[in-house]
């Protein structure tokens, strides 16, 4: 699944127009990464990510959209990473419980860079219905939940969770968690070490859950 995940150096083309084009997509991104990063989503203005770039309103609307495409590719590039940090984080010589303690610490660590912005995208999912909710942006939540649900499922192979366990409740119960506590260090000055005594006793009580069914 890590496949999924991995990201390309950007390639600038090899024309004048096309890579001065491509320069400025990569200046209106890095741009808005540290805006989004600093304010949120909602504070941040087009207009305010075209000066952090050095660039015209034009220009950036002449390679997005509008806000909202170029917060859902910061948004892919920021999950893409966290999600191969918990994948590699895998580690089957740990018990089933201390697994998925590690790979939720290791997600929480990875997400401090970029904090504000993974609030903002789950504010963003959270606050809207489904059907208004930015197909990309369900996306991200989606692989979030089926790197826990590979685990979960890799657990029962190995038999330390019965063959019955309801697997789909228990990794989206697990994702909401992970993104509550993310949520809870952010506004309380949680450290990792804080987050992993929290994560302790939820993730326990989830698998022990899952043991009895």
């Amino acid at each position: 699944m890590k496949e999924k995940f991995v990201q390309e150096e950007p390639r600038l083309p090899l024309g004048a127009r096309a890579r001065s084009k491509e320069l400025n997509r990569l200046k209106i991104l890095a741009s808005a990464r540290t805006l989004f990063r600093e304010r949120g989503y909602e504070a941040a203005t087009l207009r305010d990510i075209a000066s952090e770039a050095g660039l015209s309103t034009g220009a950036v609307f002449a390679n997005f959209s509008d806000k909202n495409e170029i917060f859902l590719k910061i948004v892919e590039e920021e999950t893409a990473r966290i999600l191969t940090a918990m994948i590699d984080a895998h580690d089957t010589s740990l018990p089933l419980e201390d697994r998925l303690i590690k790979q939720m610490v290791v997600a929480y660590e990875a997400a401090q860079q970029d904090i504000q912005l993974i609030l903002s995208a789950f504010v963003m999912d959270w606050m809207r219905p489904e059907s208004a909710t930015p197909e990309d942006l369900n996306r991200q939540g989606d692989l979030a939940r089926q790197v826990i649900t590979d685990t979960l499922k890799h657990a029962v192979e190995l038999k330390e969770l019965p063959e019955t366990a309801n697997i789909a409740v228990a990794a989206e119960i697990l994702e909401d968690v992970g993104y509550a506590n993310i949520r809870r260090a952010f506004y309380s000055g949680l450290g990792a070490v804080e987050v992993a005594e929290w994560l302790d006793v939820q993730v326990r009580l989830i698998i022990a859950g899952l043991k009895t069914r």
